[in-house]
């Protein structure tokens, strides 16, 4: 057991990671897919896949309180529950509903939302946060700090098996964002490896690692540890130049994936604009089911409302947008021949 140490302004903080020679870590094992891990055990044990796997043939359909600003964390749960998802998400970075007021802050507050997700059934798939590599040491050891206390979160609003985390990295231009943002996630995975946490990166459009295929380096750079992985989300491929096909980016994404965003895009007047999920025909949302489906991912789909919309659209309804998205995203996985659960 190593302790990293950090400090700032003469206050000395340890937080303690698991490291061994060679290695990042001891999760630092080249991942393999769950059908791999299935396939290999049934061979092994005798037991037949079917029985090993019954519970892993099916992806979840989930949505995020990220488009339920004005509701507590409590009340969009139920909202999400009522419309029928499998699963949420909760949005927890500053300002908003898992953070607001200190919606999820004390033991109580958690045990609150803790019983409303075994009330409504629902499963708890993710928190979102906004985690960001940071060049300064101090800003550095906060978000460290940050993450070790949304592991903690995590562990208390759903112990038997915690939510991953998913975030941004921000940045703008990837050849000068990299090296750093290598060198901290290094440090954010010792954190993951000795708490237990699952950490998803998004490459997004606008920020320096905008592809899955950056991602893939990240990952690659640090012995793709098992807790490091990767959040798809087509929206933010789409439109770019040059143009990056569903099929082309499943492919380069599928072993790093293990959780899945979902919305629209639409480009107008040269600018993209995101849209609720399956609202435009920019794309079929049911292809990029089906297309990770078949490539061996059981994970959940979550519907993501933009903040372009729920902050843009004066008009915006949060009931009616997760209404819409939930329908046509259960249309989706129907004509991707994909079961819930």
């Amino acid at each position: 057991m190593e302790e990293v140490s950090l400090s700032r302004q003469g206050e000395s903080v340890r937080i303690s990671a698991i490291v061994r020679q060679g290695a990042l870590d001891h999760d630092g094992e080249t991942m393999i897919s769950r059908r791999t891990f299935l396939t290999t055990t049934a061979a092994a044990t005798g037991i037949p896949l079917a029985g090993l796997a019954e519970k892993t043939e099916t992806c979840g359909l989930a949505i995020g309180t990220y488009g339920l600003q004005s509701m507590s964390v409590e009340d969009a749960l139920r909202l999400i529950a009522r419309t029928g998802y499998d699963a949420a998400e909760i949005t927890v970075f500053a300002g908003t509903t898992g953070d607001r007021a200190g919606a999820l802050i004390s033991k109580e507050s958690r045990e609150r939302v803790r019983g409303v997700l075994g009330e409504t059934g629902l499963r708890l798939c993710a928190l979102m946060a906004d985690l960001k590599p940071e060049k300064d040491d101090a800003a550095h050891y906060t978000s460290l700090s940050t993450l070790n206390g949304l592991i903690e979160m995590a562990r208390d609003l759903w112990p038997d098996k915690p939510p991953l985390i998913q975030t941004i990295l921000g940045g703008k231009k990837w050849e000068e964002s990299k090296g750093l943002f290598r060198d901290r996630l290094a440090d954010w995975n010792r954190i993951l490896a000795d708490q237990k946490g699952y950490l998803s990166i998004k490459p997004h459009r606008s920020h320096a690692m905008s592809d899955p295929t950056q991602a893939a380096w990240l990952l690659q750079q640090l012995g793709n540890p098992r807790r490091l992985s990767m959040v798809y989300d087509y929206s933010h491929y789409a439109f770019q130049d040059p143009a990056r096909s569903i099929g082309e980016t499943v492919e380069a994404a599928l072993s790093i994936t293990k959780y899945v965003a979902v919305k629209d895009a639409v480009e107008v007047d040269g600018k993209v604009r995101f849209a609720l999920a399956g609202a435009s025909d920019s794309w079929d949302q049911a292809d990029v089911v089906k297309r990770l489906y078949q490539g061996g991912y059981r994970g959940d789909f979550c519907c993501e409302v933009s903040s372009q919309i729920w902050r843009g659209d004066p008009n915006y309804d949060p009931v009616k947008a997760t209404e819409l998205c939930f329908q046509n995203m259960k249309a989706a996985f129907e004509r991707a021949g994909v079961e819930r659960g």
